[in-house]
C-alpha cells in the first residue's frame, strides 16, 4: 500500500559520518594560521624600523654629499658718525714741494684725499678740549680763559704736542681719524691742483691776508674772504703760523735738529712778517716744545674708505 522509501546513498552517509571529524581538524588550521599573523606582526612591529632605518643610514652613508651655498658673513655696517663742523673735502693729486721759499730740492709727492679744517683752530674751539680734559690752557689764555672779543681768533701759544693732542681728542669725540696735515696735504688745500703761490692766485691782494702792512695783527678766522683757498680755507696765508706734522729735514734727507730736539715745520706766514715773506709755500723750521705768538694749526680729517674715496 505504501510505497517503500528509497535506499540511502552511500557516499551521503559516508560524508555524514566524516563531518565531525574534520571539524577540529579546521579548526586547527584557522588557530595556527592565525597565530602565524600575530607573530609576523609582532616581527614587523619590533624589528621592521630598525632594519628599514639601518638601511636608510647605509644609504645616506652611500651617497655623493650634497654641496651647499655658503652661508654669506655680513660685515657689520660701519657706524655713521657726524663731521665737525666747518670741514672742506681736498681731492687728491700730486703736490710739488720745494723751490721758491722752501727749503730743499723739488719733490712731487702723491696726495690721497682728505678733509681739513675750514679755519685754524679757534680759541673757543681749544677752551673745550682744555675744559674737557683738565689741560694747562696755553699762556694766551688767562685761567683758562681767552680774552673778551677773541672767540673766534685762531688759539696761539701752543706747542706742537698740544696740537697733537687736541686732535686725538677731537677723534674720540666725532669717532674719526683726527691729525694734523702733512706739509703736502697742507699745500693741496692751500694751493689747489693749479700750484698757485697764494691761496687766491698768483699775484698779491693787499684785501686777501693779514700781514705785518695791515698792522701785523692776530685777526678772527674768515676776516679776509678775498683770500680763500681752492678748497674753501681761510686764513692758509699770513695771519699765524700753522703746525704740520712734518719733521725738519735739509736738502740731503737728513733731519734737521736744534738743542738736541728735531725741528718741525709750520706752514704759511704770519701777520707780523711782511707780505713779501708769506704765500702758500712758505715754511718756518722751528722747536715743537717751544710755543710762540703767531703760531697756531688746523687739522685734517680721513676716513675709511666705502667703496669710494674720502671726500
Amino acid at each position: 500500500m505504501f510505497a517503500q522509501p528509497d535506499s540511502p546513498n552511500p557516499a551521503a552517509v559516508t560524508r555524514l559520518v566524516d563531518s565531525p571529524r574534520l571539524l577540529p581538524f579546521a579548526i586547527a588550521i584557522v588557530v595556527c594560521v592565525l597565530t602565524a599573523m600575530v607573530l609576523a606582526s609582532g616581527l614587523w612591529y619590533f624589528f621592521g624600523d630598525s632594519r628599514g632605518a639601518g638601511q636608510k643610514e647605509v644609504a645616506e652613508l652611500t651617497r655623493p654629499p650634497v654641496e651647499q651655498a655658503p652661508v654669506p658673513v655680513m660685515a657689520p655696517a660701519r657706524k655713521t658718525v657726524t663731521a665737525p663742523a666747518g670741514e672742506l673735502p681736498v681731492a687728491g693729486g700730486v703736490v710739488t714741494l720745494g723751490g721758491e721759499e722752501s727749503e730743499g730740492p723739488t719733490r712731487k709727492i702723491v696726495v690721497e684725499a682728505f678733509s681739513i679744517g675750514e679755519t685754524e683752530v679757534t680759541n673757543e674751539q681749544y677752551r673745550e678740549f682744555v675744559q674737557a680734559t683738565g689741560r694747562k690752557a696755553p699762556a694766551s689764555m688767562k685761567d683758562g680763559e681767552y680774552r673778551p672779543g677773541t672767540a673766534s681768533e685762531p688759539v696761539t701759544m701752543v706747542t706742537w704736542q698740544d696740537a697733537v693732542d687736541y686732535c686725538r681728542w677731537l677723534s674720540q669725540k666725532i669717532e674719526d681719524t683726527v691729525r694734523l696735515p702733512t706739509e703736502a696735504e697742507w699745500e693741496l688745500a692751500a694751493r689747489g691742483p693749479g700750484n698757485v703761490k697764494y691761496p687766491w692766485g698768483n699775484e698779491w691782494q693787499d684785501r686777501a691776508a693779514a700781514c705785518k702792512e695791515r698792522k701785523g695783527q692776530v685777526r678772527p678766522v674768515k676776516s679776509y674772504p678775498a683770500g680763500r683757498s681752492p678748497c674753501g680755507a681761510y686764513d692758509m696765508a699770513g695771519n699765524v703760523w700753522e703746525w704740520v706734522s712734518d719733521e725738519a729735514r735739509d736738502g740731503e734727507g737728513k733731519f734737521i735738529e736744534r738743542g738736541g730736539e728735531r725741528l718741525r715745520v709750520a706752514k704759511g706766514g704770519a701777520a707780523n712778517e711782511p707780505m713779501a715773506f708769506i704765500s702758500a709755500s712758505a715754511r718756518s723750521q722751528l722747536p715743537p716744545a717751544v710755543p710762540r705768538k703767531f703760531l697756531g694749526f688746523r687739522y685734517v680729517v680721513t676716513r675709511e674708505k666705502e667703496g669710494h674715496a674720502a671726500p
